[in-house]
């Protein structure tokens, strides 16, 4: 089945809200755009064509987006600011057909075919549109960072979307009624299963286009908002720069974080703050289009830190270098088995057969289990620091610094040192109106206090705004490109 003829099999009422906000667009334009824009590029491009897609978040996105997965076309998902000699590295000579360009990123890539917001109504046609989409077709390749900081282009199918929909669908309990605040980019997997999950139900979105987070509980209020989302980053900002945790939002029915580990002290803050709102925290990755497993909200106290177990129809284990489920308080890797695990890397054989081995999928995170079957990540397999012959978890050491009085946000990584191997560095950010240098004294004291010597930060460097990826993760990777030029944050 289409991926999109699935979306819209719920959206039987064409006056029913689609978007609100800034844009306003009921399900009735927005089927009928999409029908026509999908039948335009089936006799513009035939089918199975690769299309890119440059733009921040907004209707251009969302019917483009639509349209070319109806279409029976590839749509080729990448952060809009990524330069043109980066595009050309991932396509290489191969470049995509076409390629649908929000108007302000025109120069991104001039030499393909290129339509914008203007173009749309030419392309469209009122023909009959192909059908008999088979569930193994790409539907889009998402391009996310590597390890190495390098593009991915992971695939993902019609029978991929479906299947991990209709899971997120089923465990949030979602119905025409709910309506998502989204200030997560669509060009991310996190971001686009907002919007998957929410046309599946026939419910609604709202926009987020302010430039502070801080207006996120205006949005939520003004448009009466059933759920908000967010990666780490997200949380860290509000709850340490915003009054979001003073606000009621009443209409507010729960939180969902994914995207990295959110540390235990800001998700005792949000549940604290919101005793009556469900806070879900949930884990997945682009090769699984999105989800792999959530921590029901009533289990958020009783299993903190925890990333639940599988969604329906996701088996989830944690595996010894043997290939066998570990016991409780051994460390393994997680792999991961369903329909929603991606086909392979774009053009990368080699990469796809290092993480699709046996029928799992290696997730490369490191993670434990208790007696009851929860699963605790400990660290990704890249991100652990082996110091003196000691194998540390930076999670350890970030949840004990954020646990920390006056302290916003904490990111710890290795970086090379001749006598210990790799040492350990934690960069920390401040919250507004703390002392740099007292909040770095108290650090440094706790962590040789609390922390056994191996583990304690042999540097630890203030730095008043993280880095982050396009996904809004902070960026480790960047951090470590810091520390290897010897630049003075």
């Amino acid at each position: 089945m289409n991926f999109v003829d699935y979306l819209f099999e719920n959206a039987r009422d064409p006056n029913a809200p689609f978007l609100k906000g800034k844009d306003e667009c009921n399900y009735g334009k927005l089927i009928s755009d999409v029908e026509q824009l999908s039948s335009g590029l089936s006799k513009v491009l035939g089918r199975g064509k690769e299309v890119l897609l440059l733009s921040d978040n907004g209707m251009f996105f969302i019917t483009c987006y639509l349209a070319i997965m109806k279409s029976r076309n590839i749509a080729m998902l990448i952060d809009p600011r990524t330069d043109e000699g980066q595009i050309f590295d991932v396509f290489g000579d191969d470049r995509p057909e076409a390629c649908f360009v929000q108007s302000k990123y025109w120069d991104s890539f001039p030499k393909i075919r290129r339509w914008h917001e203007d173009d749309l109504p030419s392309l469209k046609s009122n023909d009959a549109i192909i059908g008999g989409t088979t569930g193994d077709e790409l539907a889009v390749v998402v391009f996310t960072s590597g390890s190495t900081g390098s593009k991915k282009g992971v695939m993902i199918t019609h029978a991929n979307l479906i299947a991990n929909t209709s899971s997120i669908v089923e465990y949030l309990s979602l119905t025409s009624n709910d309506r998502a605040l989204l200030a997560l980019p669509l060009h991310y997997c996190f971001g686009a299963s907002i919007l998957h999950t929410h046309i599946r139900v026939g419910g609604s979105l709202v926009l987020f286009d302010a430039n502070f987070l801080g207006a996120v509980p205006d949005y939520i209020d003004q448009h009466s908002c059933t759920s908000f989302s967010g990666v780490p980053s997200t949380y860290q900002i509000l709850l340490a720069r915003t009054k979001f945790a003073k606000r009621a939002m009443p209409s507010l029915r729960y939180l969902t974080q994914a995207g990295g580990k959110l540390e235990n002290a800001y998700i005792r803050q949000i549940y604290e703050a919101f005793p009556d709102k469900k806070f879900i925290v949930m884990y997945g990755a682009t090769e699984a289009t999105a989800r792999m497993s959530y921590l029901p909200a009533e289990m958020l106290v009783k299993k903190m830190g925890s990333i639940g177990k599988g969604i329906p129809n996701v088996v989830l284990k944690v595996i010894s270098d043997d290939g066998q489920e570990v016991t409780p308080g051994e460390v393994g890797e997680i792999v991961a088995k369903g329909d929603n695990i991606m086909r392979g890397y774009y053009k990368d054989p080699k990469g796809t057969s290092e993480v699709l081995r046996d029928g799992y999928y290696r997730t490369g995170d490191l993670a434990t289990v208790d007696e009851d079957g929860f699963i605790y990540i400990v660290g990704r397999a890249r991100d652990i620091i082996k110091s003196a012959g000691f194998r540390i978890s930076p999670y350890e050491i970030e949840n004990l610094i954020c646990e920390m009085e006056g302290v916003a946000s904490c990111a710890v990584v290795g970086t090379s040192d001749e006598l210990m191997g790799e040492a350990v560095v934690a960069f920390l950010q401040p919250k507004a109106g703390t002392d740099p240098d007292v909040i770095l004294a108290k650090v440094a004291a706790e962590c040789k206090r609390r922390l056994p010597s191996y583990k304690v930060p042999q540097r630890i460097i203030i730095k008043h705004q993280m880095p982050t990826n396009s996904s809004n993760k902070v960026d480790k990777i960047a951090l470590r490109e810091e520390l290897a030029r010897g630049v003075k944050p």
